[in-house]
């Protein structure tokens, strides 16, 4: 039972850290151009949904990663 609380404080910090640099690495691009003038508030909501989204993928990848790699040990 503490390995699936160990396993959600382990996801949800994974899940955290990755939107966060997602949403530093889609702050360097210029989506700005793709959005009319003053529609301010609809970029900050592009760029806050499309940080979570990748951010998502990103961490869900390495919780799966790690979770097979530890499966790993059931071949010996």
């Amino acid at each position: 039972m503490q390995q699936i609380g160990i396993h959600a404080i382990v996801s949800i910090i994974t899940y955290f850290v990755t939107i966060a640099f997602s949403f530093k690495a889609i702050q360097g691009l210029r989506i700005e151009k793709l959005f009319r003038k003053g529609h301010n508030f609809e970029i900050q909501l592009f760029l806050l949904f499309s940080a979570i989204a990748l951010g998502f993928l990103v961490g869900q990848f390495l919780i799966t990663l790690i979770d097979q790699s530890l499966y790993l040990k059931m071949l010996f």
